[in-house]
């Protein structure tokens, strides 16, 4: 029974996408494949319903205005339906579907079903998950709103994924969040695969670019864990799929509305969507199409694109000083940026630059980069694992053989400009996924010149490269989700698991558990407070981020328990630093010692 409201409320939500999508794309999609029309619905509905409650939720945001605004959609989704069932079905007929590639891909996705069906772990300086993607739908539904969390400044991104979260962790519970990595995947593996269609890869060519790309774990690992790549990145390749195929105002403004939901994801959808747009009028011109059309059609993408991300970064601005928060330096010294100082601000920079700067960003190291990228991919951020060898070894075959065509080009172009954008800036290989997913479908189509064209060893050769590729990918994949597999299995794993790899467990099963808990102090900056579901102040977050301005510090912040309403202070032996609390307090009594780990009560102080 555990993972059954996990799985009700993943499937509502796919559902109401698919209501929404439908809405979206019915008319705008009608030349296009069945299995894109599909594709585009659900991932459409998916920013339009994140986008929409998170409008709802500057208002108000609980259970109800979750399940008020998605049962409708979710009705008209499954009338959707059952209403063309017949031709939603044709194109997953497993008629002259390849069994090897299937095989992998489901085995894939069922360990990504079971692993998501887990609790989350983790410390902040081991998962983002923890650290910010689902802090944030926690405080959001504990006070009823979506507002900035001042301890932590990454929650202010644009979060059109992490409103979802809010959605699913309100239905469904912690583990409907972790499960939602499963629908990721599975989008992204529908990108992939209508993407290869386009490229003239055939379908059985096509499932095994999809399969290539689930085995990838550089890939894989940005579809889980709380990752908001694999949806961005499915808003980018769709954006630039029908950027280039489209043939009307219509078409440009749904390609743009794409653009929108990945700016509406991460800061990088802002360069992406410049980039899309730029190859897309390449490609427009180099068909000679005329140039009034091209602006009209520019207009359209750039409008949409931009209203459709614009919620997210006026409230930015409007509450928080900057429409991009945290800020750049540059442009924080222009600005009343709040929480953050220049010095907070200086310090993330640094922290970001420091671990992205893969192996570094000399012109050489591009040159290498394919390389790099193969044989030593643990260098990059999140890249352990890598890709396996079929893209260096194929892709540039395919890419040969596909040279003639100007759409694979125009795609190769995109490859080039992004790569250029992501080696200068933060060298994470989560942003590079997208990258990978096209050169996953060269990859393929080279394997294919290379058994028609080539010799047989040659062939063998290839054949055994992609092989090992999946194999070596697989096993990566295995031994990464065996433990969430193990927790999802087993509950008394799972506790075991929760006590051992939660900071601080104790500590916040008590204060949970607590009734008299109402408020309370965080002294420690590093401590994972998604973990504590009572209402809380951090003074200072792991970045310098400055919740209370009267009281800047943990220690004045001691000073004003009374002001501050603090019912509790939790004190721990951080990373950092040690107990804050070293003496007596006269309004504080411990009242529960865990070792590395206290809580105190605030009590009303001995008048004088």
């Amino acid at each position: 029974m555990r993972p059954l409201p996990a799985i009700f409320a993943n499937f509502l939500l796919i559902l109401a996408a698919f209501g929404v999508g439908s809405l979206l794309i019915r008319v705008s999609m009608s030349s296009f494949r069945r299995i894109d029309q599909l594709t585009a619905a659900l991932v459409a509905g998916l920013g339009s319903l994140g986008t929409v409650l998170f409008l709802v939720g500057l208002i108000r945001l609980s259970r109800f205005t979750v399940l008020a605004l998605f049962l409708p959609f979710a009705v008209l989704g499954a009338w959707f339906l059952y209403r063309d069932r017949s031709s939603i079905l044709a194109p997953v007929s497993p008629k002259n579907v390849p069994v090897i590639p299937a095989l992998v891909i489901a085995f894939v996705l069922l360990i990504t079903f079971v692993g998501g069906l887990a609790k989350p772990v983790g410390k902040i300086t081991s998962s983002d998950a923890v650290a910010y993607h689902y802090l944030g739908p926690r405080v959001w539904l504990r006070d009823g709103v979506i507002h900035p969390v001042p301890d932590e400044c990454h929650s202010s991104f644009p979060a059109v994924v992490e409103t979802l979260y809010a959605a699913l962790l309100s239905t469904g519970g912690p583990r409907a969040m972790e499960l939602f990595g499963f629908s990721s995947l599975a989008l992204l593996l529908f990108v992939a695969y209508g993407l290869a269609l386009r490229l003239d890869l055939g379908r059985p060519g096509a499932f095994w670019a999809a399969a290539l790309v689930v085995t990838m774990p550089a890939v894989y690992r940005g579809c889980y864990g709380g990752f908001v790549d694999g949806i961005l990145w499915c808003f980018v390749l769709l954006s630039l799929r029908l950027a280039l195929d489209a043939a009307s105002l219509r078409q440009f403004a749904l390609a743009g509305l794409f653009s929108g939901f990945a700016m509406s994801t991460k800061y990088h959808g802002i360069i992406t969507t410049i980039l899309i747009l730029s190859v897309a009028l390449c490609w427009h011109f180099w068909r000679d199409e005329k140039f009034s059309r091209l602006m009209n059609s520019s207009i359209s993408f750039v409008f949409v694109a931009a209203v459709s991300a614009l919620p997210w970064y006026l409230r930015n601005w409007i509450v928080l000083g900057s429409p991009i928060y945290p800020p750049p330096l540059i442009l924080a010294r222009h600005l009343q940026v709040r929480y953050m100082s220049l010095d907070a601000l200086a310090r993330l920079n640094t922290s970001i630059e420091r671990v992205g700067m893969g192996m570094g960003h000399e012109p050489l190291s591009f040159v290498l980069l394919p390389f790099r990228l193969t044989f030593h991919p643990a260098n990059y951020l999140n890249g352990a694992g890598g890709v396996g060898l079929s893209l260096l070894a194929l892709a540039p075959f395919g890419l040969l053989v596909c040279w003639r065509f100007l759409l694979a080009r125009v795609v190769a172009l995109f490859i080039v400009l992004w790569s250029i954008a992501w080696f200068v800036t933060e060298q994470d290989t989560r942003f590079l996924i997208h990258v990978f997913v096209l050169l996953a479908i060269f990859a393929i189509w080279g394997w294919h010149f290379v058994k028609a064209k080539g010799s047989h060893f040659a062939g063998v050769l290839a054949s055994v490269t992609v092989a090992a590729s999946i194999l070596y990918g697989l096993v990566m994949i295995v031994s990464a989700r065996a433990a969430d597999m193990h927790a999802a299995l087993s509950s008394s794993y799972e506790i075991r698991r929760e006590k051992s790899e939660i900071p601080y467990f104790a500590s916040f099963s008590w204060l949970n558990d607590n009734l008299e808990v109402h408020k309370v102090l965080v002294l420690d900056s590093w401590v994972p407070t998604y973990y504590l579901k009572k209402n809380y102040i951090k003074p200072v977050g792991r970045f310098g981020e400055i919740s209370l301005p009267q009281d800047p510090n943990a220690e004045q912040a001691l000073k004003d328990l009374s002001k501050l309403d603090i019912t509790h202070v939790l004190d721990v032996v951080g990373e950092h630093q040690g107990f804050r609390i070293t003496g007596s307090q006269p309004d504080l009594v411990l009242v529960f010692d865990g070792g590395d780990q206290r809580i105190y009560q605030v009590v009303a102080a001995p008048s004088r």
